[in-house]
C-alpha cells in the first residue's frame, strides 16, 4: 500500500483525530474552557471589578480551568498550539506505520 497520499494529508488527518478525541472527551463529559458553566467561571466573567480593556487582554479561556471537567485542549484544531498538534499527527503516523507493518507481514 502506497500511504504517500496518507502522508501528504497530515493535517486533514490529524484535524479528524483531534475531533474523534473531542468527542469522547465531551461524551466523559469534558468541555471547552469557554463554554464553561460553572459558578466560578460565571463569577469571573460577570465580575463588575474587572477594568474593560484590562479583562480583554487577560480573558483568555484557553489559560484558565474553571472546573474539574474543563480541558484546555478542547478547541478546533487549527486553534492549538504546534506542540499539541503534533499529539494528533504522531498518532495519525503511529497507525500509518502500523498499516505498513500489517501489510507487509501479509495481513
Amino acid at each position: 500500500m502506497d500511504t504517500k497520499w496518507l502522508e501528504d494529508n497530515l493535517e486533514f488527518l490529524a484535524d479528524k483525530v483531534h475531533m474523534a478525541w473531542w468527542r469522547e472527551k465531551d461524551r466523559q463529559g469534558f468541555h471547552s474552557p469557554n463554554r464553561c458553566q460553572s459558578e466560578n467561571h460565571l463569577s469571573f466573567i460577570t465580575s463588575d471589578w474587572k477594568d474593560k480593556d484590562r479583562f480583554e487582554d487577560h480573558n483568555n479561556p484557553k489559560f484558565y480551568k474553571w472546573c474539574p471537567n474543563c480541558h484546555p485542549d478542547m478547541y478546533p484544531y487549527r486553534e492549538l498550539s504546534e506542540n499539541v498538534k503534533e499529539y494528533d499527527r504522531t498518532t495519525v503516523r503511529t497507525v500509518l506505520e502500523a498499516i505498513v507493518a500489517l501489510e507487509q507481514e501479509g495481513g
